[in-house]
């Protein structure tokens, strides 16, 4: 993928992204040799936008994507509601109470290993101030400012939407 890829047809256009390449991901393995064996992994994320900027966290350096940044979330446990699952998430990553408002976007994205459905979710803070509990850093951003962090390839349709490409 080249920064070529992401460039609109207006020639003032910036590519989409401006920063280097953390590292490569680790689950870059060919198509005919991926298998799944498992059913698909569930994850939950919150959009949380205050004054016009969004909140956005990095991923742990041993995470796969370590170092990528991406709308607070994580895994739904078995039998868990995907909105209550969201609010643990934020309450153990960041320790912000949260309300979970509507579903906005999902996406189904195939890994090597495996599949995983991804819902984003309006979410609002509560109470509490986010802070670094089970993230590398957090950061309060403009949609403007969405090319200036490399985030995962499944989160790009929802990035384009709030920017309004």
């Amino acid at each position: 993928m080249t920064e070529r890829d992401f460039a609109c047809d207006d020639a003032t256009a910036k590519p989409f992204f401006r920063t280097k390449v953390l590292k490569p991901p680790r689950y870059l393995v060919p198509p005919q040799q991926r298998i799944v064996t498992h059913p698909p992994i569930d994850v939950v994320a919150g959009v949380i936008c205050f004054e016009g900027r969004f909140l956005i966290t990095q991923r742990l350096a041993d995470d796969t994507l370590g170092g990528y940044w991406e709308f607070p979330g994580g895994k739904v446990e078995p039998g868990e509601e995907l909105r209550a699952a969201l609010r643990r998430e934020l309450q153990e990553e960041l320790g912000i109470d949260t309300e979970i408002g509507a579903q906005i976007h999902h996406v189904v994205h195939a890994y090597p290993d495996r599949d995983v459905r991804l819902y984003f979710f309006e979410a609002s803070i509560l109470s509490g101030q986010p802070q670094k509990l089970e993230v590398a850093d957090f950061n309060w951003i403009t949609a403007a400012q969405f090319t200036d962090y490399q985030f995962p390839e499944a989160d790009l349709p929802l990035l384009n939407q709030l920017r309004g490409v």
